[in-house]
């Protein structure tokens, strides 16, 4: 993990824009900032959670791989054949990952990057004397926590051993070079993101500025709650989302997925002209770029498992290419990155309801069922099931971070492993082994 010496070169690199104006701000260079200087008014910790923003972007966490790396482990995507596939995506592909793994080394690289400056940013926010923006103060440490919370769950998800219940060091404090702390256990992990997440629902405002507001929390929340096995929580916090949610869903699926602001993306990471969130995804999908991975023959059966009934996801969202197949969600060059949709809310209470009361099957858990139906066109259902619900998910959800994942937390197989076997979760870093003897590798 980096210093914060070496963090604040990112959040002050270049030129910063700030959130509340439309032009670029000239600041200090960063080689004549001091750590103390850099966070000590509440402009420099808003261009802190800038640069922390900025870092999420990029091509090894939500602008790429943090989604795609998921995808090539449960064989959900093939190789198109349009460009060279490297080392690290192979080793994904045929599940032999190891620990110099440039794809799992850069994940952990990079979030405890951000983690280290969010973490830095709620140490200092109490020594900065605003206090005419108290207001200021308390959304920029619900942004850091919601950041922080969020690559927290996903690299548990990622990292988590299953088998021996460790997750990855929860560091809640800035740190230096020589900190050499140990694994926290996965179920510490998930209380600790709760607690993250429930601290920044009362910090963060309705509104935000395309930033993450307090129902961005929330759904975050309901989206961990769900994969702890807490469904009465997660059933109820889903409901929140929905009942105060301003926004709604698209009646064009593939309106979720372009420049323009979807009125259902809870949180999302937006693009400029000059600044792209989609540049890695657009690589490895869009076909006019030569996408490198198109969906793989299984997975386009079950995608298009009901297009005679006419899904309008399968019309939408895929096309079909010189005889060859693609999804078609990461065509725009500049899209915003959807991370969470409201759409997930519904899919997940129609479970969640399912699961705390079967006889709910003609109940509620269809009421959400039938939204998802209805808006992809297809036809009403009686009953809702496990299985209706899980097919819809997936479709829902398809190459949006959620397959591999969910198939664990169901405890079924992926692409012909047991959920739990140790060749689905990636290798810790064999560098932050090397330096940290208090580390264990997944094996």
């Amino acid at each position: 993990m980096k210093t914060l010496k070496y963090i604040s070169t990112l959040a002050f690199a270049g030129l910063i824009l700030f959130t509340s104006c439309d032009k670029v701000l000239d600041i200090q260079p960063k080689m004549d900032l001091s750590d103390k200087t850099a966070l000590s008014t509440t402009f420099g910790l808003q261009a802190a959670i800038i640069g922390a923003y900025d870092r999420l972007q990029g091509g090894d966490l939500y602008g790429g791989r943090l989604w795609v790396a998921g995808d090539m482990i449960a064989g959900t995507v093939k190789i198109s054949g349009e460009q060279n596939t490297v080392y690290e995506e192979l080793q994904m592909l045929n599940k032999t990952m190891s620990a110099d793994n440039r794809i799992t080394t850069s994940l952990w690289q990079n979030a405890y990057f951000t983690i280290n400056l969010v973490n830095s940013v709620i140490q200092e926010i109490p020594n900065v004397d605003d206090t005419d923006i108290e207001e200021a103060k308390d959304r920029l440490e619900g942004v850091a926590l919601f950041i922080r919370a969020m690559l927290y769950f996903d690299m548990v998800r990622y990292l988590g051993n299953p088998n021996t219940g460790e997750g990855v060091p929860y560091i809640t404090e800035p740190t230096t070079i020589d900190y050499k702390p140990a694994r926290d256990n996965i179920e510490t992990c998930y209380q600790n993101i709760i607690a993250d997440l429930e601290r920044a629902m009362t910090l963060l405002p309705a509104s935000n500025k395309d930033r993450a507001t307090d129902i961005a929390a929330e759904a975050l929340l309901a989206r961990v709650l769900f994969y702890q096995g807490d469904y009465a929580k997660a059933e109820q916090t889903c409901t929140n989302v929905i009942d105060n949610f301003s926004g709604g869903l698209e009646e064009l699926i593939i309106d979720n997925y372009s420049s323009t602001k979807s009125k259902e993306m809870i949180f999302g990471l937006m693009s400029t002209e000059t600044d792209a969130s989609v540049g890695t995804l657009n690589g490895y999908y869009r076909f006019k770029s030569s996408g490198k991975f198109s969906p793989s023959n299984d997975f386009i059966q079950l995608v298009a498992s009901e297009t005679g009934a006419g899904d309008n996801r399968v019309k939408q969202l895929y096309a079909n290419y010189e005889g060859k197949f693609f999804t078609k969600k990461f065509d725009d060059r500049y899209m915003n990155v959807p991370l969470i949709r409201l759409s997930e809310m519904y899919i997940t209470r129609a479970e969640c309801r399912l699961i705390l009361d079967p006889g709910d099957a003609d109940g509620g858990s269809l009421a959400d069922l039938t939204v998802i139906r209805d808006r992809a066109g297809l036809p009403k259902f009686s009953k809702s099931s496990s299985t209706a619900i899980l097919i819809q998910r997936i479709k829902e959800l398809a190459y949006e971070g959620d397959y591999l994942h969910n198939m664990r937390r169901l405890k079924r197989d992926v692409a012909g492993l047991p959920w739990n076997d140790i060749k689905l979760v990636y290798k810790l870093p064999q560098r932050e082994l090397d330096v940290n003897p208090n580390l264990t590798q997944n094996e």
